[in-house]
This record gives structure tokens, C-alpha cells and sequence, in this order.
């Protein structure tokens, strides 16, 4: 009878000991979760923005008589270089991004070439001395990067020098003109990007020493026409506006 006690005893212990235990072992036996990595965050163009761009442009002017129509130099060359800053800002839906864009250039580019005979002892230089342009910009994005087109106005100060055997005549005016390009741009981080873009800007004919300052200019009245090819590269920064950047948002 004792040893039928214990053995029942043991058989209680036995089965309440595996009751507590069992949790523990298939707890020590699980397999540990698996670790999975934040996913990137999404690029997002939207937003307001300013920065620093700078490059080299090049194009052509030509001389004429604003009585006559007629040529007084030759087309020639200008070059040079621009330095300025940028503002403006994006709104994205889906890939599709939409923006406007401001920007305003010190410009270094010139160029000169002498008068048609009889007159060839005369000659004019032409200066670009500022260029802003306001522009509309469309692009797709993918990933980081974003290639867009972009077409606006521009407006330029120019400066006509007139040399000749007695001296040198100066005349400036403002040139409105149109612009259109593109370009293609990549997010370095959340906050800063970098791009390069070629525009093409065309200025109007514009009116200079009118009235003729001097008779020691047998050129009369002159009409200066120019044209711009710009490439140049940028850095922008995303403004933290977190008010404008959510009604960009609606």
C-alpha cells in the first residue's frame, strides 16, 4: 500500500512539474523574431526653396540702324560667366512635379566688333550686366532625381559702347525677352539638392541712343538684338516651413 502511494505521489509531481516547465522549454526552443530594417523615406519635391547657382554662357548680337533696318556690324560672338540666386518652390502629385522658379544673375559676358565701311573706324561693344529670368518648371521624378522642363520670361540689362576716333558713346537698357530649357536635379538629403540646366534665353530689339547724343556719332540711332546660351549648376535648400510645405500639401 506505501509503495502504490508513492508511485501515485510521484505520477502528481511528475505532471505538475512538466505542466510548468513545458512554457519554459518551448520559450528557451522559440525562434527569435526577425529584424527588418525602417523602410528608406520617400523623396518629396514639395516645398519652398533657395539657393546658389552659377556657370558659363555664350551667344551673338548684331548692330543695325533703327532708321534703316540695315546691319552695321556683323554678328558676333559674346561669352562669359554668371553668378546668382534662386527661389521657388515645388508641388508634387504622384511622380508629377509642378513649380515656379525665380532667379536673378550677375552677368559677365561681352563681346565687340567693328562698323560696316564706310565706318569701319567705329565699333561697338556689348555688355550684359544682369539677367533674371521667372520661369514655369514640369518634371518627373524617380527615386532622388527629377528631370524637368522649364519656359518663362527674362529680362536683362545691357550695355551699348560706341568707340570711335573722338571718343566712346554709352547707352543702357532693360531687354525683356522669353527663356526655355531643362535640366535634371538630384536630392542629396532630406533637405538639399544639386542640379545642372541649359536655358535659352532670346531678348527683344531694343532701341539705343535715342535721341542721338553727339554728332560725333554718324551711326545715328542703333538697335541692339542678343541672345543667350546658359549652362549652369546649382545647389538648393529646402526651407523648414512646415505651414506652406502642408497647404502645398492640399
Amino acid at each position: 500500500m506505501r509503495n502504490r502511494l508513492c508511485a501515485s505521489t510521484a505520477s502528481v509531481v511528475l505532471v505538475l512539474a512538466s505542466a510548468f516547465l513545458t512554457p519554459a522549454v518551448a520559450a528557451d526552443l522559440s525562434i527569435a523574431p526577425i529584424y527588418k530594417a525602417p523602410p528608406a523615406p520617400i523623396a518629396n519635391w514639395t516645398g519652398s526653396y533657395v539657393g546658389l547657382s552659377g556657370g558659363g554662357t555664350w551667344g551673338s548680337a548684331v548692330v543695325h540702324n533703327n532708321t534703316t533696318g540695315i546691319d552695321q556690324t556683323p554678328r558676333f560672338d559674346l561669352d562669359g560667366g554668371l553668378v546668382g540666386v534662386t527661389a521657388g518652390f515645388n508641388v508634387q502629385n504622384g511622380p508629377l512635379v509642378l513649380g515656379l522658379e525665380g532667379d536673378t544673375s550677375f552677368v559677365s559676358k561681352s563681346g565687340s566688333a567693328a562698323a560696316f565701311p564706310p565706318n569701319a573706324a567705329f565699333s561697338n561693344e556689348i555688355r550684359e550686366q544682369w539677367l533674371s529670368t521667372f520661369r514655369g518648371r514640369i518634371g518627373y521624378t524617380q527615386d532622388n532625381w527629377l528631370l524637368y522642363a522649364t519656359a518663362g520670361g527674362a529680362l536683362a540689362s545691357v550695355e551699348n559702347n560706341l568707340s570711335g576716333p573722338v571718343g566712346t558713346l554709352s547707352d543702357q537698357q532693360w531687354h525683356w525677352g522669353w527663356t526655355a530649357g531643362a535640366g535634371v536635379e538630384v536630392k542629396l538629403n532630406q533637405d538639399w539638392t544639386a542640379k545642372v540646366e541649359y536655358l535659352y534665353v532670346g531678348l527683344q530689339d531694343k532701341s539705343y541712343f535715342n535721341p542721338v547724343p553727339s554728332a560725333a556719332s554718324p551711326l545715328g540711332q542703333q538697335g541692339v538684338r542678343l541672345d543667350d546660351h546658359i549652362v549652369r549648376v546649382g545647389v538648393n535648400y529646402k526651407l523648414p516651413w512646415g505651414l506652406l510645405d502642408s497647404f502645398y500639401k492640399r
